[in-house]
């Protein structure tokens, strides 16, 4: 399965093919776990662009009924520890259509952005103007309006506790999921990303 990753601060991304973590390591916690231990630096702070997002998924997620489960990894900003935080809804299949197991989001956009994923083409939108509003709810909406793919898309954001670092702040998933644990959305909101879109 490839990894897709994911340079924020210099708006680039690589596709590789990592069979070797999906061969190795048990379902997305086991990749997800693997993959920060390679990413994230042993005393990088929970809130600095060294900090990677991982988001991963499991061989079965999307194919087998009951497993539609995302795993996220991260360095917590609320323990200064492991932070892993698991979200339903439509996120796992739209990874397993776009044919990645795992999303490495690094770095620090340099002004408010969203990221657009549809297969191998991957976009850094301009999110200022989503920026600020204090409803995630809201910003689904819009980004659904502007986003194709209706029905197979997936759309996780923050709402203004991101943006502002809340130690706590979670990420909403389609609305009625979230990574409700251990301060995704405050992440987020560290790498002035307001959304991603796949």
């Amino acid at each position: 399965m490839q990894v897709l990753y994911i340079n924020l601060g210099e708006q680039k991304f690589e596709i590789k093919n990592r069979a070797d973590l999906f061969e190795k390591y048990l379902g997305g916690s086991g990749v997800a776990t693997k993959l920060l231990l390679e990413e994230c630096p042993p005393r990088a702070d929970a809130l600095s662009p060294e900090n990677p997002i991982i988001l991963a998924i499991g061989p079965l997620s999307a194919i087998f009924p009951t497993c539609t489960k995302v795993v996220a990894m991260f360095k917590s900003p609320l323990t200064n520890e492991l932070g892993e935080s698991h979200a339903g809804g439509r996120l796992a299949a739209a990874m397993r259509f776009a044919n990645h197991g795992a999303i490495v989001i690094k770095g620090k956009s340099p002004r408010p952005v969203y990221l657009s994923i549809c297969d191998e083409e991957i976009k850094f939108k301009d999110a200022s103007s989503i920026w600020g509003m204090t409803s995630a709810y809201t910003v689904g909406q819009i980004l659904r309006k502007v986003e194709p793919g209706a029905g197979k898309r997936s759309i996780i954001r923050i709402g203004i506790a991101g943006e502002k670092k809340v130690r706590y702040a979670n990420v909403n998933v389609d609305t009625f999921r979230h990574f409700g644990r251990l301060g995704l959305g405050a992440v987020f909101g560290s790498k002035n990303l307001k959304a991603v879109v796949i």
